[in-house]
């Protein structure tokens, strides 16, 4: 796999996640970084995504046309059939998917992140390595929160 390192604006878009449970509670954990607006469609919802602000539950089985205007889709169950309909659904109505079961079916796969302000380091391994990725970008984290000579990111002029 060979993935495109891009930064996208999802300020104004609704990220779909077709899946309910701990997994789709992570995403949202990590998107809510960059965007506060998710909707979540899943038979069965877990609590702690039923709880946070900017999620639309829906509390049904996944369908097609559930896709229709959103940009990004992460197909998040624990069903791989079902991860791998929803890919071959989104094709139709053009969207990214990222399959959490199988990141050679996925559109885009997401890196390991460092947000301060607004800078943005990004780690990624092409969906082979995320050990390795968040390693990485943990040292990157560490070197500049801990150089006293590292002006703050914000400060930096070129």
């Amino acid at each position: 796999m060979n993935f495109l390192p891009i930064s996208i604006n999802v300020l104004n878009e609704q990220i779909l996640i077709v899946g309910g449970g701990k997994l789709a509670h992570s995403k949202v954990l990590l998107l809510k970084r960059f965007t506060h607006s998710f909707k979540i469609i899943a038979p069965a919802i877990v609590d702690d995504l039923k709880q946070l602000d900017g999620v639309v539950c829906v509390e049904r089985q996944y369908r097609a046309t559930d896709l229709d205007g959103h940009l990004l889709v992460y197909a998040a169950t624990d069903d791989h059939q079902l991860n791998h309909q929803i890919q071959v659904d989104a094709k139709n109505y053009r969207c990214l998917v990222s399959v959490a079961d199988d990141r050679k079916a996925s559109d885009f796969v997401s890196p390991a992140i460092y947000k301060q302000g607004y800078m943005t380091v990004s780690v990624g391994s092409n969906g082979e390595n995320l050990g390795a990725s968040i390693l990485l970008r943990d040292k990157i984290k560490a070197f500049l929160e801990a150089d006293p000579f590292c002006p703050p990111l914000k400060e930096v002029k070129i």
